[in-house]
Order: C-alpha cells, then structure tokens, then sequence
C-alpha cells in the first residue's frame, strides 16, 4: 500500500509540474497572440526567452507545494576536468546535426538552394536598408563563427531554464516509472507540445506548410524527441544539467544557419516544414538517426546492468 500511495504522489507530482510549465508558458505566449503581437516584434523574442525559464519555475514551485528537494542543484555542478570531451561536443555537434540536415534538405529541393545569400538581402529591406554595408558573404561568415563559438554559450543561459525542467526534473521523474523509450517518447511529447502556441503563430514552420497545423506538431515532437535523447545522453554522462544546456544553446544557434542558403519567397516558406533547420521532417533525419543509435546502445547497456 505504501508503495503504491508513493507511486501516485509521483505520478500527481509529474502531472502537477506539466500543468505550471505548460500554464505559465502559455499565458505567456496566448496573450502575446491574441493581443495581435506579430513573430517580428521584439516582444516575441523577449517572451519566449522568459517562456524558456518557465519550465524551471515550475519546478521551484513543485519543490514549495510538495516540500521535497528537486536534486537540482547537484546537477549544476560542472565537472569539466575528467567531462571536456562531452562539453565540446555539447558545443559543436549541433553544428554538424544542423549542417547535414540543411545539405540533406537541399539535395531533395536543390532549386531553393542560393550562394547569393538573397534571403539577407530579403530581411535588410524589410528593415528599410537597401545595401548592406559589408559584403552578404561576410555576414554569413559572421554568423557561422557566431553559432561555433560563443553563441552556444550565450545562449544556454536562457535554454538553462527549460533544462532545469525537461531534463533536471522530468527526465528522471519519468524514468522512474517508465522504460527508457517510453520515456523519451514521453518527454518528446510533452516538450514538443509545450511549443504548440508559438508553433500555430507560424514559429519554425511557417503557416501555409502542407497539412497545417497537424504536419508541424508531427515534425515538432520528431525534432523534440530526436534533441531530447541528445540532451538526456549528455546530462547522464556529465551528471551536469549544463552540459545539456549548452547543447541546447548551441542547437538554437545553429539551427536557422541553413535558412541563409535558402531563396526567399512564399514558396520557400511553405517548405519550412520540410528544412532547412534540423527541425524540419527532413533537417532532422541526421539527428534522429543518431538519436536511435545512443537509444539501442543505452537500452542494451540498461539491460545489461539488470
């Protein structure tokens, strides 16, 4: 009886902490939409950074209501000296995930593909500058060092907030009650659905992709599951949320460098769906390829261990 009153405090637990990440990310995210704010309007970008700590939140919260420690902070300690191996590829890899996955894209749809870097050129008008003061191909080489070197960095200080959440709490909450691939898929589900708001605003996809909006919630969990097993991998061989943090960060800075080899147009847009970013059906084969080897590898190392 006991085992089985601990049990359900779990499984309420698990559901309690998906209702106040799933709540106040959008909240956040449904009165931006129906307030008319457009995907451009810095606003947007500001409230998906604070969207991102909500998951982290919620577990501060957890911890309150329930009274029990959430373990997080043991997982804040970064052990770099005997882990570096695992931190550079946590800041490179989503480069080369990200770079297969646009040539793989552009081999499928080789007319959308451009060395004139037109897309720039694209968003530079719609910002009112008619010439760009140094060279396009300059500034995409700017963008590429950006996304290789201190980006990843930059940008796991706000993807901290949803690891916290995803992998420092719900990750082994899950895996206590679940086989590993239940629990991926799991996690994968409920990660890629938490986006659905900013999803059907046209965020990733666009809105005029085949099978809107049902192809983009289907692409979104292939993506969120295909990271998720990444993320998870990285987390358990450094005993670090950092490590998947900065993985995260690094995938956010890498992910749109396909589109800056994109042609501009509508008809590009409504492929979007498909690629360049590693979150399109397409983009995300490279990932979710090597997402299912470390899967059958760590299954088999599980049962094992049994």
């Amino acid at each position: 009886i006991e085992s089985e009153v601990t049990n359900m405090s779990n499984k309420r637990t698990i559901l309690l902490f998906v209702v106040l990440a799933y709540g106040f990310a959008w909240i956040i995210w449904l009165a931006l939409w129906l307030s008319g704010v457009g995907l451009n309007s810095p606003w947007i970008q500001l409230a998906s950074i604070v969207a991102m700590w909500m998951p982290a939140l919620a577990v501060f919260i957890l911890g309150k209501i329930t009274n029990q420690p959430s373990g997080i902070k043991s997982k804040l300690v970064v052990k770099l000296k005997s882990n570096w191996r695992f931190y550079l590829l946590a800041i490179w890899l989503p480069a080369v995930i990200s770079f297969l996955g646009a040539g793989l894209y552009f081999l499928v749809f080789p007319s959308n593909f451009s060395l004139g870097f037109e897309s720039i050129q694209a968003i530079l008008q719609e910002k009112g500058v008619l010439q760009s003061p140094i060279p396009l191909s300059s500034v995409v080489l700017i963008q590429i060092l950006a996304s290789l070197t201190y980006a990843p960095f930059l940008n796991s200080l706000f993807a901290l907030g949803e690891e916290i959440g995803w992998r420092g709490y719900l990750y082994p909450a899950l895996r206590g009650r679940f086989s590993l691939v239940q629990t991926h898929v799991l996690l994968g589900l409920i990660w890629s659905l938490w986006h659905l708001p900013i999803n059907l605003q046209g965020y990733n996809y666009g809105l005029t992709y085949f099978a809107y909006p049902v192809l983009g919630i289907v692409a979104m969990f292939l993506f969120c599951f295909s990271i998720g097993i990444l993320l998870s991998w990285l987390m358990e061989k450094t005993g670090s949320i950092w490590a998947s943090a900065l993985f995260h960060g690094a995938i956010n800075a890498t992910a749109g460098l396909g589109l800056l080899f994109q042609l501009p147009g509508e008809k590009m847009s409504s492929l979007l769906i498909f690629g360049p970013s590693p979150a399109g059906i397409i983009g995300v084969l490279p990932c979710l390829f090597l997402a299912l080897l470390i899967l059958q590898r760590e299954r088999k190392h599980h049962e094992f261990c049994k």
